[in-house]
């Protein structure tokens, strides 16, 4: 006799779905959208594997290599891995809240994170954060599996995803200090202090995580140095709290936001209506990496992305204070939230393409997105009819974006003359190519200092990145004579 299907059965239906339908939908506009300046610029590393890079551990340029190896050189195969992520990081989303919960929380807490905008918008885009969010979910999952089943083994899979994530993005750190909080600070856990499983997970993350140390120790320890020199302690600038936190409530969706919000009350005030102690323990984990960019956002801008890593987590927590909630106080908060993230989401993938340029720069989306191919059409021309040897950028993106889009048609390298230290990934210049003309190419004015370094500089004119009929950039054009082959190896002017 077939069993009729129940209610957690339709909330597995509509997570699969969702899923699925973001999945599809997130596929065809990475197909569609153009590549950013930080997708080619991680996709130049991918050429070049190795251990660790100038920005970020190498994770991001491991992904774009798998999904190139497919489908070439193209947005689609760039960005496929990071598409795809979302399927395992929805799996392990969901049987953490299963785990710690039950299926209908569980369920809604996958509905939830495809709502954010963070994943729904930004789940398209190849950089390190979904690889990070990817393996600190599996890492939380692992401590679910670790702290329910009694098996310690399990450490070991945490302490895999961990180290995993720090090789994603140096962000994951934080999640060492969350486990060890959630530990202290529930009593039928503490035991595990001083359990070997725990010290052999730690091992375990230290092991898979060792490639990006053992790079950056021969590399003056620049991932590391690059990274924490982004958050400075400047003079206090009380206004970037406020920002940080709309920011915040923004990229989760404003609804799911409203119910992370209702979570962290819950389980400040140990309201026992609530399932408390799996939110609390969630909640610890995120606890170190929330304050310290709390803290910092008094000090200056947190970009919104920075907190992408404990998205599941916050979703989670919130599906499972607004499931415990009373109906008649947050159904219509419960009911609406999906939807508003999926319209959300559609919306901001169609403003990011910005068909025909409708959306002013001020506010397109996609504005990183858009006039990079009339650029390097530009700038070909220019190549042609100066007959520069090489063509020398002044701007990280700017030379991948070049670097990609003249691949076929240009038999010039185009080659970084600020920041050489990004390109240490690449092999040496060709130092014979100084005695010949360049093309240089510059977002802004060239510094004197920096002008000092080509001989026979000449301004020869601008070009301007637009969207439809609006100018997004104008970018300056230089002929050098002859080149200084310290460019190629040290700081222009240094």
């Amino acid at each position: 006799m077939t069993t009729a299907p129940t209610l957690w059965d339709r909330d597995q239906r509509w997570a699969i779905a969702a899923v699925m339908g973001f999945l599809a939908l997130h596929l065809v506009a990475a197909a569609i959208l153009s590549l950013s300046p930080d997708e080619t610029y991680y996709l130049s590393w991918s050429r070049f594997p190795a251990g660790s890079y100038y920005d970020h551990p190498p994770m991001v340029a491991w992904w774009i290599a798998g999904g190139t190896r497919l489908f070439g050189e193209t947005p689609l195969g760039v960005r496929l891995l990071f598409v795809l992520s979302i399927v395992p990081t929805s799996c392990a989303l969901y049987a953490t809240g299963q785990l710690l919960f039950d299926r209908k929380v569980a369920a809604l807490s996958v509905l939830w994170l495809n709502a954010t905008l963070l994943v729904g918008v930004g789940g398209i885009s190849a950089t390190p954060d979904a690889p990070s969010v990817m393996f600190w979910a599996l890492a939380t999952l692992g401590f679910a599996l670790a702290t329910r089943t009694e098996n310690g083994a399990w450490w070991l899979a945490v302490g895999v995803a961990a180290g995993l994530g720090v090789a994603s993005k140096l962000t994951d750190l934080f999640l060492g200090p969350g486990l060890l909080i959630a530990l202290i600070a529930a009593p039928d856990l503490r035991r595990w202090l001083k359990s070997p499983w725990l010290l052999a997970g730690a091992a375990a993350a230290a092991l898979v995580f060792s490639p990006v140390l053992a790079w950056n120790a021969s590399h003056e320890w620049v991932t590391f140095a690059t990274q924490f020199a982004r958050i400075t302690s400047g003079g206090l600038q009380p206004l970037r709290f406020p920002e940080f936190v709309a920011t915040q409530f923004a990229l989760l969706n404003p609804l799911v936001g409203t119910f992370v919000g209702l979570a962290a009350i819950v389980w400040l005030r140990r309201d026992q209506n609530y399932p408390v102690g799996g939110i609390g323990t969630l909640m610890w984990t995120v606890l170190p990496l929330v304050a310290y960019m709390a803290l910092h956002a008094f000090h200056g801008q947190i970009q919104g992305n920075w907190l992408a890593p404990i998205f599941p987590t916050l979703a989670l927590a919130a599906a499972a204070a607004a499931a415990s909630a009373p109906p008649e106080r947050w159904a219509g908060g419960r009911a609406l939230a999906f939807p508003l993230g999926a319209l959300l989401a559609v919306l901001g993938l169609i403003g990011s393409a910005n068909p025909g340029g409708v959306i002013p720069p001020a506010l397109d989306p996609g504005q990183a997105l858009h006039g990079w191919e009339d650029v390097a059409r530009k700038v070909d021309a220019y190549r042609q009819q100066t007959g520069a040897a090489w063509i020398g950028v002044d701007y990280y993106g700017l030379v991948g974006e070049l670097q990609w889009r003249l691949a076929d048609s240009t038999p010039v390298p185009v080659i970084g003359i600020d920041e050489q230290r990004r390109y240490d990934y690449a092999p040496p210049v060709d130092t014979n190519l100084a005695v010949h003309p360049a093309l240089i190419v510059t977002t802004s004015k060239l510094p004197a200092a920096v002008a000092a370094c080509f001989s026979g500089l000449t301004q020869i004119g601008t070009i301007d990145r637009r969207s439809g009929k609006e100018t997004l950039e104008t970018l300056t054009v230089y002929r050098a004579a002859s080149t200084d082959p310290r460019v190629f190896s040290r700081e222009c002017g240094s």
